[in-house]
């Protein structure tokens, strides 16, 4: 981006350390700057803060099933479709569906072997 405007969000939430090692991953892109590779962009880099930076083992991240374009972000990324959850998450006054998706440090670090 020219003027450094913002063109989204991640966050990572519920870190949970011991045994666990895990969060989840929250994000939404700005409409304005859609289809540009900017949330791609970005989602390498949290990737790497949450596996090298915060050295967790797990990162989950919930989507709506019809949320296309946020299924196809965490898929390039390398996460896998673990399940499905009912009425998870109330949204605008309805409970929604999700998807449960997730991707492991060791999966993250094989795939980055296999880009370079």
């Amino acid at each position: 981006m020219v003027d450094d405007a913002p063109v989204g969000v991640f966050n990572l939430s519920e870190i949970v350390r011991g045994s666990f090692h895990s969060a989840y991953l929250g994000y939404y892109g700005f409409a304005p700057h859609a289809g540009q590779g900017y949330m791609r962009e970005g989602m390498a880099l949290v990737l790497v803060a949450t596996f090298r930076e915060l050295k967790l083992h797990r990162v989950e991240a919930n989507v709506q099933p019809a949320n296309a374009r946020s299924i196809s972000l965490v898929r390039a990324a390398g996460f896998t479709r673990e399940g499905y959850s009912r009425r998870y998450v109330k949204i605008a006054g309805r409970w929604r569906d999700h998807e449960r998706w997730a991707i492991l440090a060791e999966d993250w670090r094989a795939q980055r072997s296999r880009r370079r």
